[in-house]
C-alpha cells in the first residue's frame, strides 16, 4: 500500500469502523495509473449480523416518522451533494477510471434519483376504493424494515442511488455493500448522508 493510500471502512451507526488488522484487504487502485490508492477490510459475518442489529433498532424509530419528516433530509443531502460535486467527481475518476465529464453525468443521475425520491409523500399515500356498496379495499403502503443494496462497480455514485435514497424515504434502514473496486465514492458520501441528519443506524456501509 502506498503512502497515499488508506484504509476503507465500515460506516456503522453513524461513525466509520475500523475491523481488526487481522482481516484480509483488497486493494482499490486507480486505473489510469496502476497506483494502490486505498485497501477494504473484508467483513466477516459477526460484522454483518451487528450492522443488521443496529440497523433493526434504528428502523424503528425513522419508519414511524411521516415521511414528510423523512424527505428533509433527503433535500438537505441533494444540497449537500450538489456543494460537493467537484470533490465526488474527483473520487469517482480515481477509483474508477471515468473522464471527468462521464463521471460528472453520473454524479448527477445519482442525484437525479434523490431529487425524485424528494416527491414521496405524494407517492406513497395509498389507496381506498369502494369496490361495492359497503365493501372498500384500502391499500397502505409501510416500510419493509431492513433492506440490503448490493451495487456493482460500473457507476460508483448512480447505481447505489436507485435504491439508497428511495428506500430511506419510505422508512426503511438501509445496508449498502459497495463493490470493492469503487468504495471510495460511497464512503464520502455516508459522511455527507451523516451531515444532512439522516439518523445514525438508518444507513451504514459493509464492505
Amino acid at each position: 500500500m502506498s503512502s497515499q493510500s488508506k484504509i476503507v471502512h465500515n460506516f456503522i451507526d453513524g461513525e466509520f469502523v475500523a475491523l481488526d488488522e487481522s482481516k484480509a484487504t483488497v486493494p482499490v487502485t486507480n486505473p489510469a495509473t496502476g497506483a494502490v490508492i486505498a485497501e477494504v477490510r473484508v467483513s466477516d459475518a459477526a460484522d454483518v449480523a451487528a450492522a443488521i442489529a443496529t440497523a433493526k433498532a434504528a428502523q424503528t424509530k425513522w419508519g414511524a416518522q411521516t415521511v414528510k419528516t423523512r424527505v428533509q433530509a433527503l433535500f438537505k443531502l441533494k444540497a449537500i451533494m450538489e456543494a460537493g460535486m467537484d470533490e465526488l467527481v474527483e473520487i469517482v475518476v480515481s477509483e474508477h477510471g471515468k473522464c471527468r465529464p462521464e463521471a460528472k453525468a453520473s454524479v448527477m443521475k445519482g442525484i437525479e434519483t434523490l431529487e425524485w425520491a424528494c416527491s414521496l409523500p405524494q407517492l406513497l399515500p395509498g389507496l381506498f376504493l369502494e369496490v361495492s356498496r359497503g365493501i372498500s379495499c384500502r391499500e397502505t403502503r409501510d416500510p419493509l424494515g431492513v433492506v440490503v443494496s448490493i451495487v456493482p462497480f460500473n457507476f460508483p455514485a448512480m447505481v447505489p442511488f436507485w435504491t439508497v435514497p428511495i428506500a430511506l424515504g419510505c422508512g426503511n434502514a438501509v445496508i449498502l455493500k459497495p463493490s470493492e473496486k469503487v468504495p471510495l465514492t460511497m464512503q464520502r458520501v455516508a459522511a455527507m448522508i451523516k451531515e444532512a441528519g439522516i439518523p445514525a443506524g438508518v444507513f451504514q456501509t459493509v464492505n
